[in-house]
């Protein structure tokens, strides 16, 4: 069983024990990993830290996403680099053998040296993970003003991310994904299964599942999931469930296991989904291959390495 939290935690140890012993009850358990999301800057963090690895989380995963205090502001962040560090130093104080860490890339007003520093930062607190993004989605941030004043230099942007993937491999972290960094064995199990197009089964409000050509996400709300669950029916939405055929499965599996830097085992992929991949999408297959966009290596397809940075434009030409 792998456990992923999807947005940082606000629960507290006894919510935590509580949501593994009800799983437990239901399900019979071999736990493989249990991921929970946590930012930096809640006060206590020794406690909580400590109460969540005796509940049973193996792994952290810590929203620091710089560890320069300019760019944290920017971001919004309610918490400074010396807080952060001090989070991920208590998260290994507390027992977490597994430690992930969330940086981005690309901020406004975001200088060589800040990432720099960062990077240095983050490589003495010894993650076993790293997940490093460009800052695209802003939300409800307000961003629109100072990206005005001081807008984003895509192509130092570029130079960053690439001295800062250099720098994380340097120190042992080897990319496996396009945005993910890991020491070997401490791939992020729950987010391999989405990459590999596995089976898995999400809980709760809003929890998406796919299993076979059948994907489902549950309704969003707590008090209508919460109903339909007291009525003992699916909690499911209609119109978030999709039957899936063979060669829209396939396809969806590409994008997502060309993320991967292994790529795609074309074969075994076809073989689960009684699909002849290479086939079925041999105009799309054969025409990135003769630009250098895809690599055949075997029964294998994957992006070059030196591609990855342009992946969206490259996964575009299979949806």
């Amino acid at each position: 069983m792998y456990v992923g939290g999807g947005t940082p935690s606000l629960l507290e140890a006894d919510d935590v024990s509580a949501i593994l012993d009800l799983a437990s009850s239901r399900f019979r358990l071999e736990m493989a990993e249990f991921t929970l999301e946590a930012n930096p800057g809640r006060g206590a963090a020794e406690e909580r830290l400590k109460g969540w690895r005796e509940a049973g989380v193996t792994r952290l995963s810590v929203g620091a996403q710089s560890f320069d205090d300019g760019i944290l502001r920017r971001l919004g962040r309610m918490y400074g680099a010396a807080e952060a560090v001090a989070f991920c130093r208590s998260a290994r104080a507390a027992g977490f053998e597994s430690l992930s860490v969330d940086l981005m890339i690309g901020v406004p007003g975001e200088m060589p040296e800040t990432v720099g520093r960062t990077i240095e930062t983050l490589i003495g607190l010894e993650p076993d993970q790293v997940s490093l993004y460009f800052l695209e989605n802003v939300e409800d941030l307000p961003f629109a003003k100072v990206l005005e004043k001081r807008p984003v230099d895509e192509d130092a942007a570029v130079e960053s991310y690439e001295r800062a993937s250099a720098a994380l491999e340097a120190a042992g972290l080897r990319r496996y994904e396009i945005s993910n960094f890991a020491r070997p064995g401490q791939e992020c199990l729950h987010n391999l299964k989405y990459w590999r197009y596995e089976p898995y089964l999400g809980l709760g409000p809003s929890a998406c599942s796919h299993v076979e050509l059948r994907r489902w996400c549950n309704v969003a709300s707590l008090d209508g999931w919460a109903e339909a669950v007291g009525r003992g029916g699916s909690a499911a939405a209609r119109e978030e469930t999709i039957e899936l055929t063979a060669k829209l499965a396939a396809r969806e599996a590409l994008v997502f296991g060309l993320r991967l830097v292994q790529g795609v085992n074309v074969v075994e992929l076809g073989e689960r989904l009684g699909i002849d991949v290479r086939r079925v999408f041999a105009r799309e297959i054969e025409a990135l291959v003769a630009e250098g966009l895809l690599v055949g290596a075997g029964p294998r397809l994957c992006i070059p390495e030196d591609k990855l940075l342009i992946s969206n434009a490259i996964l575009s030409r299979l949806v």
